[in-house]
């Protein structure tokens, strides 16, 4: 059996596979049974789209202050978000303290999610986690260690709806 070579000093006899497997095991394993109240990450997408009238515009209208057309006529239409569900991620729900919550905001807790390195490659650039019926913004990621070569990634995403 070869040791891989990642500049890495890995032990002889450290399977990154088999530890990934595990670990995609244990996630999937403490999921909800309900998939409708699984973790969702939502990925906004770009190139919202200007009509007045029906007709599409070929250029962007003149803009207030707020980023919104001068024209009250102007409809703005944004694409569906891209959600993304299979990501295996374990989820621990807790309170937000005081010294991590922004100046005014009052957000009682937060969704501390770990992924492996192939699931945090499908997340990447999603803003927004749903999960249990919550929704959880403003992502944080907090340093990424690893286990030799399986890297493994911390995103705190904050509550903004709770039910």
């Amino acid at each position: 059996m070869a040791i891989p070579d990642a500049g890495l000093n890995i032990p002889y006899g450290f399977d990154a596979d088999a530890f990934r497997d595990a670990i995609t095991f244990a996630a999937q394993m403490g999921a909800p049974p309900d998939p409708a109240r699984r973790a969702k990450f939502v990925r906004q997408v770009a190139g919202q789209t200007y009509w007045k009238d029906g007709v599409q515009l070929d250029d962007p209208p003149p803009m207030g202050r707020n980023g919104q057309p001068l024209d009250a006529d102007v409809e703005v239409r944004r694409p569906d978000p891209e959600i993304v569900e299979d990501a295996n991620c374990a989820i621990d729900i807790e309170r937000a303290n005081a010294d991590e919550i922004p100046v005014g905001k009052f957000l009682n807790t937060k969704a501390v999610v770990t992924l492996l390195d192939v699931d945090y490659a499908k997340i990447q650039g999603c803003k927004e986690l749903r999960y249990n019926g919550d929704r959880y913004a403003s992502p944080t990621e907090i340093e990424a260690p690893g286990l030799f070569d399986v890297g493994i990634h911390t995103i705190i995403y904050y509550a903004i709806d709770e039910s």
